[in-house]
């Protein structure tokens, strides 16, 4: 009975098995319902809106989610540009013993168990992963770059058996690469991580390895992007993490009605934009540009949830 489960666990996909994929399902259909039959409503005007239509979602809304992260490619690639920085790409993955599982031989790409696994799950690699890449942007060849000229997008994706590697897209002055590239070398040895340089369209670049990571947002969905999806989200593992190199998304999608995303990074640059909080739960309660209001929170909105619904139903 052991040997069996031993077998059943080497089938997984990206380390997910079928019961995790069928819970995962399950905790999406419960969002959806809530986002589908939740809705706002404004004592004032009685005016309604739907939850599902509020939130920008790899899940729930995916085409929308789809839309922002390429308009923030669009504008880290138009800030790198204007700041006369130059793309590289790093891959970075992790050593041998964090991979439950292994290639048979150099010819044979079949999957085996690897009996140098240490036991490190997807999440807690992941962290180490983000702790190597850190090694990297403190080393000076980077650190001794001002903020605007190191700019970089990171995409999270798994290795067949689960284990979780890093794409970096580096935006950096031409005369800084030799340096990081040297202490690439250094830090990551294994010919496993690379280091890529003259990368001629550094968007169609990175969307490549974005495009894999959010199969919702494909017409047609597999039965191996539904594993992948369910990896991140059993694993609770971010898709995507980036440079502060343009304005915040949380005030993008408040402002998104008067600003792109590029404009408001503009708008941002020149320290005008001023953020009202409140002091005990951090909401934001007003926006201002000098002196113009560009955002006011209404007090008047209800949240009304599934429950509610099916009382009245």
């Amino acid at each position: 009975m052991t040997n069996y489960k031993k077998d059943v666990d080497i089938l997984k996909k990206y380390g997910v098995s079928q019961s995790d994929l069928v819970s995962v399902k399950l905790k999406i259909q419960k969002q959806n319902d809530f986002l589908e039959y939740g809705y706002i409503k404004d004592k004032v005007t009685g005016n309604t809106l739907k939850l599902k239509e509020c939130v920008i979602s790899s899940n729930h809304n995916p085409q929308r989610y789809y839309a922002e992260i390429q308009n923030r490619i669009d504008t880290l690639q138009r800030e790198a540009e204007s700041a006369n920085l130059t793309p590289v790409f790093l891959t970075i993955t992790l050593p041998s013993e964090f991979h439950p599982m292994k290639q048979k031989s150099k010819n044979d790409t079949t999957l085996i168990k690897n009996l140098k696994y240490n036991g490190t799950q997807p999440r807690e690699a992941t962290k180490i992963l983000t702790k190597m890449w850190a090694k990297l942007r403190q080393d000076r060849s980077l650190k001794d770059l001002p903020k605007n000229k190191r700019m970089y997008y990171r995409v999270n994706e798994p290795h067949k058996d689960g284990t979780p590697h890093a794409h970096i897209l580096l935006f950096i002055p031409a005369d800084r690469i030799e340096k990081v590239e040297k202490a690439f070398n250094r830090f990551y040895f294994s010919k496993s991580n690379k280091f890529v340089k003259d990368i001629q369209n550094a968007k169609s670049y990175i969307m490549k390895y974005i495009n894999k990571t959010l199969p919702k947002s494909k017409e047609q969905i597999t039965q191996d992007d539904e594993y992948l999806n369910a990896w991140y989200i059993k694993n609770r593992i971010n898709r995507f993490c980036a440079s502060r190199s343009t304005a915040p998304l949380y005030l993008h999608r408040l402002l998104h009605h008067r600003f792109t995303l590029y404009a408001l990074t503009q708008v941002r640059k020149g320290n005008s934009l001023k953020v009202l909080v409140t002091i005990d739960s951090d909401k934001i309660m007003e926006i201002w540009d000098d002196n113009e209001l560009l955002y006011m929170r209404n007090e008047n909105i209800e949240v009304h949830t599934i429950n509610e619904y099916k009382k009245a139903a």
